[in-house]
C-alpha cells in the first residue's frame, strides 16, 4: 500500500534524504497516524531523531488521550489515600507523603499532557490563532520541564522509600508499636512505582515496534524503487 503512494518524479536524485525515499513526503495528504510518521522519517536527519518524533506523535492520538485519562484514576487514589492516611505509616512517614504529592505531582503531568494534546489537535485543525499558539508555548516549556523534573526526583525518592522497608508488617503489634505501615498505604506507593515502570517499558516497546516497521517498510520500498529503476 505504501507503494501505491510513491512517486519518483526526480529520477536524477530520487533518494535526496539521507536515509529515506524523499518524495513519500509530497505524497502524504492526509493527516493519518502513519502518514505523519512517515512524513517525519523523510524528515529526520538519523534515527534517534525519527524516533523522537515518533513518539511525539504518539503521545498526540486519541489512543494516547485514553490512556493518560484512564491512567489519572491512579493518581487520584494515590490523593485521597495519602490525606486520609499522613499518620498512619510509623515505620517511614515518609511514604504517606510520597503518596501524597505523587499523586498530586502525576495528576498536574496528565492534565497538563492532555491539555497540550487538545492544543495541538486544534492547531492542526486551524483552529487556533498561530500568534496564541506561538506565546501559549513559550510560555508553558519552562512550566512542563519543571513539572517533569520534579516529578522524576519524587520518583527516584519513592523507589528509595518503598524499596527500603519491603513489605512491613501492616498492623501494629506491642512489643514493637512503630514497626508498622498501614496496607493500603503501602501498597498504592509500590503499585504506584510498579505501574510507571510497566508503562515506561510499554510506551518504550510501542515505540521500538513502530520505528521498524516504518524503517523496514521505507528500506523495502527503496529495494523496490530500485529494482525498478533499473
Amino acid at each position: 500500500m505504501l507503494i501505491e503512494t510513491m512517486q519518483f518524479g526526480d529520477e536524477t536524485n530520487p533518494y535526496a534524504s539521507r536515509w529515506s525515499v524523499a518524495e513519500i513526503k509530497d505524497t502524504h495528504t492526509n493527516i493519518s497516524v502513519f502518514s505523519r510518521i512517515s512524513e517525519e522519517y523523510t524528515d529526520a536527519e538519523h534515527i534517534f531523531e525519527f524516533g523522537r518524533k515518533t513518539a511525539s506523535i504518539l503521545l498526540q492520538t486519541k489512543a494516547a488521550s485514553f490512556l493518560f485519562a484512564v491512567t489519572l484514576i491512579l493518581p487520584v487514589l494515590m490523593i485521597g489515600v495519602g490525606v486520609s492516611n499522613l499518620e498512619e505509616c510509623p515505620l517511614d512517614p515518609k511514604i504517606p507523603i510520597f503518596v501524597l504529592v505523587g499523586g498530586a505531582l502525576a495528576s498536574l503531568k496528565i492534565l497538563q499532557v492532555m491539555w497540550s494534546q487538545y492544543h495541538r489537535r486544534r492547531n492542526r485543525e486551524g483552529l487556533t490563532d498561530e500568534e496564541e499558539t506561538s506565546e501559549g508555548a513559550n510560555g508553558s516549556v519552562f512550566m512542563q520541564r519543571s513539572i517533569s523534573l520534579i516529578l522524576f526526583l519524587w520518583f527516584v525518592f519513592g523507589n528509595y522509600c518503598i524499596f527500603k522497608v519491603r513489605f512491613p508488617s501492616y498492623e501494629q503489634t506491642l512489643e514493637d508499636p512503630d514497626n508498622w505501615c498501614k496496607k493500603n498505604v503501602y501498597l498504592i506507593a509500590f503499585i504506584s512505582i510498579v505501574y510507571c515502570y510497566a508503562l515506561v517499558g510499554l510506551m518504550i516497546t510501542l515505540l521500538l515496534i513502530v520505528v521498524c516497521v516504518v524503517h523496514c517498510r521505507h528500506r523495502r520500498a527503496i529495494q523496490i524503487a530500485k529494482v525498478v529503476g533499473s
